[in-house]
This record gives C-alpha cells, sequence and structure tokens, in this order.
C-alpha cells in the first residue's frame, strides 16, 4: 500500500503542479490580453490624438491661405477699381482730345467786284451751332472788303494734364469770338460776334456762369500778362489770334476749336446746317 500511496502523491504533485501551470499560463495571457485591449485603446486614442493635431494643423495652414486669397481678391479688386478709374478718365481725354468745341459755319454768300471803286468784297453768314448741329443765336450775313475772312478771337489753353484727367473747367480750351473783318481792313472794322468781357454764349447751356469762367473772361489780359495768375488758373497760355482763309464763291467753311488746340478754319463739302429759329 505504500507504494499506491506514494505514486498517488507523485500524480496529485504532478496534477497541481499542471493547474499551477495553467493557472499561471491563464493569468499571464489574460494580463496580456487585458493588456492588449488596453493598451489598443489607448493607442487608437492616441492616433486620433495625432489625426485630430494634424487636420487642426491643416485647417490652420488652409485658414492662412483663405485670409491670403480673401487679401488678394481685395486687392486685385482696388486694384481693377484703380484701373477702370483711370481707363474712364482716359477714355474721357480722348475723347475730349477729339471733340471739337465750338462748332460753327462759314458760307460764301456773295463774292463781286464793285464797279465804281473796283474793290473785290464778300458777303459771308457766319452762324455757330450747337452740338445737334442747330442754330444758336440767328445768323449774322457779314460783307468784309477782299476775300480773305480773319476771325479775331481770345483763346486759352490750358495745361495738358488738365486735359488728360478730363478736369471739369478746364477740360478743353476757351474761345471768344470777337469780331470777323478782311484783309483790306482794320481789326477795329470788323463786325463783333462775342461780347468782351463776358461769358460766350456757346458755354451756357442753360447754367450759371462759374467764378472760374467768369474770371477768366473778366480778366483776360490780366491774366494774358501775369504768368503767376495763369499759373493758378492751370493756364498755359491766353492771347488773342486771327486765323484766316481765302474763301470762294459758294463755299462752305467750318469753324473748330479742338480741345487742347485753337482755331481751325476749313472747306467742308457738307452742306451747311439749315439755319431756323436759334436754339433755346
Amino acid at each position: 500500500m505504500p507504494g499506491v500511496i506514494d505514486s498517488l502523491s507523485t500524480l496529485n504533485s504532478i496534477v497541481r503542479t499542471a493547474l499551477a501551470v495553467i493557472a499561471v499560463g491563464l493569468l499571464g495571457f489574460g494580463s496580456y490580453y487585458g493588456y492588449r485591449v488596453l493598451n489598443a485603446d489607448s493607442m487608437a486614442l492616441k492616433e486620433k490624438e495625432e489625426q485630430l493635431v494634424s487636420m487642426q494643423s491643416q485647417l490652420e495652414v488652409k485658414g492662412r491661405e483663405l485670409r491670403q486669397m480673401e487679401q488678394l481678391v481685395r486687392d486685385q479688386t482696388l486694384e481693377l477699381e484703380r484701373r477702370n478709374l483711370q481707363i474712364q478718365k482716359l477714355e474721357t481725354s480722348l475723347r475730349l482730345m477729339k471733340v471739337n468745341h465750338r462748332v460753327a459755319w462759314l458760307t460764301v454768300l456773295d463774292q463781286s467786284v464793285e464797279v465804281e471803286s473796283g474793290d473785290l468784297y464778300t458777303t459771308v453768314q457766319f452762324v455757330e451751332v450747337n452740338d445737334k448741329g442747330e442754330a444758336i443765336e440767328a445768323p449774322k450775313e457779314i460783307r468784309i472788303k477782299g476775300d480773305v475772312v480773319y476771325l479775331d478771337n481770345w483763346v486759352v489753353k490750358f495745361e495738358d494734364k488738365y486735359i488728360e484727367h478730363a478736369d471739369i473747367d478746364r477740360s478743353t480750351s476757351l474761345v471768344l469770338f470777337r469780331r470777323i473783318f478782311g484783309e483790306s481792313q482794320t481789326p477795329r472794322d470788323g463786325v463783333p460776334i462775342d461780347s468782351e468781357g463776358s461769358r460766350p454764349r456757346a458755354y451756357g447751356d442753360g447754367k450759371q456762369v462759374s467764378d472760374f469762367e467768369r474770371r477768366i473772361w473778366s480778366e483776360f489780359w490780366t491774366i494774358a500778362n501775369d504768368e503767376a495768375k495763369a499759373k493758378e488758373l492751370g493756364i498755359r497760355a491766353a492771347h488773342g489770334e486771327a486765323p484766316s482763309m481765302k474763301v470762294r464763291m459758294g463755299k462752305s467753311y467750318k469753324v473748330m476749336l479742338r480741345a487742347a488746340d485753337g482755331l481751325s478754319i476749313t472747306p467742308d463739302s457738307a452742306p451747311p446746317p439749315v439755319v431756323g429759329k436759334p436754339a433755346a
């Protein structure tokens, strides 16, 4: 019996040992499994945190890029507005440079030699028209001695920068038609057109005379002789002119003033305006 007891004791010891080993193994596996589970959650959380940080960083970068784009758009919008304004001013100044102001027609009505004296006389019709081609005032019939017609005028020419920038008061030269006379006459014998010292009707257009214009016409010769005053008003030249034209019977001539220049007299093949009631 002692042998059997020893065998049982040994078996029991082996079983206990096996059970202990199994228990330790189970405990170790459980610990490892629990570690894996807990560590996996921690790693997943850490990974999500890293992803969030990365996304936040990307959002900040995108935000900076968006703000830069918005600023660029604002800058480009302002630049576009500035350029549009420059284009508008340039278009206006170019248009003014081409526009003819104070347009008038000079039509030869008669040209004949006086029997008694043997002198040549020419009768012309002078009529000033508005932008629509309508007479501003009743036409004047003027008889001159000779066949060369002189148009005496006062002209004010402004500095180019005012023409280029379409300045309201100084966007075009101004002219006052003083009188018409012939080559065989003295200027004082000429027929007056505009009244000296007052604003020509052509510049009226139903508007009040500005202080600027009033000063120019009332102080014309004072300004013309005073460099400082002329500069103050942006005037580069103020003086009298008397362009002339050797006229022919039956022809019409157009008198024009360009924005940055003086008067020109040119033959025109188009029929002169039909003169009716002067425009109001």
